[in-house]
């Protein structure tokens, strides 16, 4: 599956329209996740994961929850944990991808963040006594893991895999690193300067680093492992949009949705999407296929 390099408002489109009316969505969204940092900071009880919770007969499978680039365990899950838990799940948040921050994480090298997922799996699994668990993650979270299931081994720990706004090909951050690279000594600056340095996970997270294509090569999916992806038509970080979506191959479980074919008026921009009620909706679907 191959993508076009997206467009660019004001520079190889007339889009720029859109990308103003678009703006209060996507700082609405921003605002959003800002206080669920404030709500994650202040409760405590909440950022506890169910260790000493069993599991249910009815759910059988504990539910990773994966935070994305700048996340972390708490502010990310601030809706969704609470009502996996109202719906009997028992839920689990790894922070990986430790890197300079004390705060925020999925900040260090990709790879190395699929083997900290890998060793938290384990230990899920170990505690809990299940044969699999659940994954749901957003953003490189919900690209991330397709690493630790095709190269490092974990598609027999994993049953499904539910991916919110994933950035299953890469980012282009609507088109501003494509536009960097026009400007002559900024690649050197952005990519392999002091951003290289300070957030390792950006340069790998761009849709033509070597290690998307690496990525590329280990195929899309895993058999027997169930993916579903939840995109939104108004992403401005992984664009285009479409490059969140899985390739649907024959025998292998697939499921594609974007927010906009069941809600046509939601303008829901990336940050927003883990708070999004028809997301987390059909991430409830999705865990109970």
């Amino acid at each position: 599956m191959s993508f076009p390099n997206p467009r660019i408002p004001g520079i190889n489109t007339d889009d720029i329209v859109t990308d103003i009316t678009e703006a209060p969505h996507r700082v609405g969204g921003l605002a959003q996740a800002g206080a669920a940092q404030i709500i994650a900071t202040v409760d405590v009880e909440a950022g506890e994961d169910d260790w000493n919770l069993p599991l249910t007969e009815e759910h059988p499978r504990p539910v990773v929850l994966v935070h994305g680039t700048f996340g972390n365990r708490g502010y990310t899950w601030t809706q969704a944990a609470p009502l996996l838990r109202q719906h009997g799940y028992r839920v689990f948040r790894p922070d990986y991808g430790h890197h300079l921050n004390p705060v925020l994480f999925g900040l260090g090298d990709i790879k190395e963040s699929a083997r900290q997922l890998g060793a938290f799996v384990d230990e899920v699994l170990r505690r809990t006594g299940a044969r699999q668990v659940d994954l749901v993650g957003f953003s490189q979270g919900g690209m991330m893991p397709r690493y630790y299931l095709s190269e490092l081994g974990g598609a027999p720990n994993v049953h499904h895999l539910v991916g919110i706004a994933p950035s299953n090909h890469g980012i282009t951050a609507q088109g501003l690193v494509n536009l960097a690279r026009q400007i002559p000594g900024a690649r050197e600056l952005v990519e392999h300067g002091a951003v290289e340095v300070t957030v390792p996970a950006w340069v790998q997270l761009q849709h033509d680093d070597p290690f998307q294509r690496e990525l590329a090569d280990l195929g899309e999916t895993v058999e027997g492992v169930r993916y579903t992806v939840i995109a939104t038509r108004y992403d401005d970080v992984v664009t285009p949009y479409t490059s969140c979506l899985l390739a649907e191959t024959e025998g292998h479980h697939v499921t594609n949705i974007v927010l906009q074919d069941l809600a046509p008026d939601d303008h829901t921009a990336h940050a927003a999407m883990p708070y999004n009620p028809t997301v987390l909706k059909e991430v409830l679907k999705a865990l109970g296929s």
